[in-house]
């Protein structure tokens, strides 16, 4: 997966948690219904995943130096009962999917699994 699609899947997680519209933290809107959700997902992907500034900027329909903003203004807002409620709220979802996912050695032992699981190798 590209750090796009790696991102975009934080978003709509996080747009799923919140119970927000799919797509809604691109929007423009300055409220803070979107923008924490907003600055959450940008930290996550920017802390666990590794995700340039520019890729997250380009997906928020924002721009990059404000992603570096709601990296440097993490801990801060940490602080802040709504963030963190939120921070919290969509880290544990997120670590929920992430300790779920499969870990293969090499790729015989990846090929064993999905064969030992119904997968079919074609010829």
């Amino acid at each position: 997966m590209t750090a796009k699609d790696n991102f975009t899947d934080i978003c709509n997680l996080t747009t799923e948690v919140m119970g927000l519209e799919k797509g809604s933290l691109a929007w423009k809107s300055r409220t803070q219904e979107l923008q924490i959700p907003r600055m959450v997902a940008s930290v996550i992907a920017r802390t666990e995943e590794g995700i340039h500034h520019s890729v997250i900027a380009e997906i928020l329909n924002r721009h990059r130096s404000l992603i570096y903003h709601y990296e440097k203004s993490h801990k801060g807002n940490y602080t802040w009962e709504k963030y963190r409620n939120t921070f919290n709220k969509v880290y544990m979802a997120y670590k929920k999917i992430d300790d779920k996912k499969e870990i293969f050695i090499n790729k015989p032992h990846m090929k064993k699994y999905l064969l030992s699981n119904g997968v079919f190798e074609s010829p």
